[in-house]
């Protein structure tokens, strides 16, 4: 069972099928639009997505406020995002190289570098007044007694990326 992450921009139609977006290191994100498809007789097909800055941010901080640990995958989105090099973080985590090369792998448990690796994160993109109130967010969806996590409501800022994250049992 894996996080599906789908992503949108409000106040735009929707795809007819979700864009399996893979092309970032992560397995399960999906955009419900924002995404133009074309057939070039040159180049085959092109994928053009609309304002990928944004949307790379909104993923990365759908990521951080997941209740489950964190995947591998998502270790090294986050840790690309910031900008960051596997032994950089490793001095950050106070570890070897190999173990992040390993939380990556996801060949280690993660145990604290998860919410060390949230806060680098978040700290990397966000304002003071943001940094309190995001962490105050995060905290309370990390203690959660219940064993599915609730539904986010995603932002209805029309013309900006937003996602909801959901169990995927297919996968």
């Amino acid at each position: 069972m894996t996080l599906r992450y789908e992503f949108l921009i409000h106040g735009r139609p929707l795809l007819e099928k979700p864009y399996h977006l893979t092309g970032i290191g992560l397995p399960n994100v999906y955009l419900l639009n924002g995404v133009t498809i074309e057939e070039n007789d040159d180049y085959g097909t092109l994928v053009t997505i609309d304002r990928i800055n944004e949307l790379h941010s909104v993923i990365g901080r759908s990521i951080i406020r997941s209740p489950h640990e964190l995947t591998g995958e998502e270790m090294r989105f986050l840790r690309k995002q910031i900008g960051l090099t596997q032994t950089q973080l490793a001095k950050k985590f106070r570890v070897s190289n190999q173990t992040v090369a390993n939380y990556e792998k996801g060949k280690t448990e993660k145990g604290p570098a998860d919410m060390a690796m949230r806060c680098i994160y978040l700290a990397h993109i966000s304002t003071d007044q943001d940094i309190a109130d995001e962490l105050r967010q995060m905290a309370s969806y990390l203690v959660e007694v219940a064993g599915e996590p609730r539904s986010r409501s995603p932002s209805r800022k029309n013309g900006h990326w937003s996602g909801l994250a959901s169990e995927n049992h297919a996968g």
